[in-house]
């Protein structure tokens, strides 16, 4: 009963924030404007027809056509929930846990027959509750219309739910963290965000040596980056495990086809980007959230052992 009241009390204050009616709102326009555009065998059109673009990369009855319309819907969960919509549900969640930490608020708490790391526990999974709401209110609407509107039914991007609710707890056990060692929102805000920047910083240096053939090379600046790398929740697998489990067109796939892009005047090599995307899209998923979630654990207990030793 008491992590019920729990659940409802994180709930009723993300609705207070409006941020919740903000994701419903992004996901709402995200879905019209997808709704805008339709798939044919050899074009796409743009407003119901108003524009059409000869291709035949995108033909929803073929395996390579289902796999990049698959690829547009991963990106655009990827860079609005999996980055704006992230972003938000950090900033709206920071000040969960300094709100309940106010005397007054937890002496109600405390009073209750529940001990304090059970208590803080509770806190911390009915926070992710919020953003496995935010989730779903993208992820199935869009699933819908990719099915019905597209012709393309991808049961694996379902499973970005789930992944959605990993890359936030990823960040949000730095934002609690900070939160009860210094009971501040705005600190909490702040260093969740700068943290999510630092570890993209290291996923982006490591993928930079992948693909840069004279980095690569040099052995001490590779397994420097390969070290840091997994020494940091990694962020930005949950893209290529989505890619993987929708089964997106892979980049081979892509310079294979007869619209090759081209590559003119880029720093890396097709063969290179090739081989760079087998390497992430093989990665293990147990490797990746097994690694990412034991940070996880070790800033919560960290966490929870400061909560249990607060005197409120």
């Amino acid at each position: 009963m008491q992590y019920w009241t729990l659940i409802v009390d994180s709930l009723r204050e993300s609705l207070d924030r409006k941020i919740l009616w903000v994701m419903g709102g992004i996901s709402l326009v995200v879905t019209l404007a997808m709704l805008c555009v339709g798939f044919e065998a050899d074009a796409v059109t743009i407003l119901f027809g108003k524009w059409r673009f000869e291709t035949t990369l995108y033909n929803p009855e073929t395996e390579f056509g289902r796999g990049s319309i698959a690829g547009i819907a991963v990106a655009l969960m990827s860079n609005i929930v999996g980055k704006v919509g992230v972003m938000l549900a950090l900033i709206a969640t920071a000040g969960f846990f300094p709100t309940f930490m106010e005397r007054g608020a937890i002496d109600v708490v405390l009073a209750k027959p529940i001990s304090r790391p059970l208590l803080f526990l509770g806190k911390y999974f009915a926070s992710l509750i919020f953003v496995l709401i935010a989730a779903i209110l993208f992820v199935v609407p869009t699933f819908l219309v990719m099915g019905l509107w597209w012709r393309t039914w991808i049961l694996g991007y379902l499973l970005t739910i789930p992944l959605l609710v990993l890359l936030f707890s990823y960040l949000y056990c730095i934002s609690v963290w900070v939160a009860v060692a210094f009971r501040s929102t705005l600190s909490a805000a702040l260093l969740s965000i700068g943290a999510w920047l630092v570890f993209f910083g290291v996923q982006l240096s490591s993928n930079v040596i992948e693909l840069v053939p004279e980095l690569r090379r040099n052995e001490t600046i590779y397994n420097v980056s390969r070290v840091a790398r997994w020494c940091v929740p990694k962020t930005e697998d949950i893209r290529f495990l989505a890619e993987r489990w929708c089964r997106t067109t892979t980049a081979e796939e892509v310079f294979s086809s007869s619209e090759p892009p081209d590559m003119t005047g880029f720093l890396f090599r097709p063969e290179d980007l090739v081989r760079f995307e087998r390497k992430r899209r093989s990665v293990s998923a147990v490797g990746t959230i097994g690694s990412s979630l034991g940070f996880e654990a070790i800033i919560l207990i960290w966490a929870m052992w400061k909560f249990s030793r607060e005197d409120f």
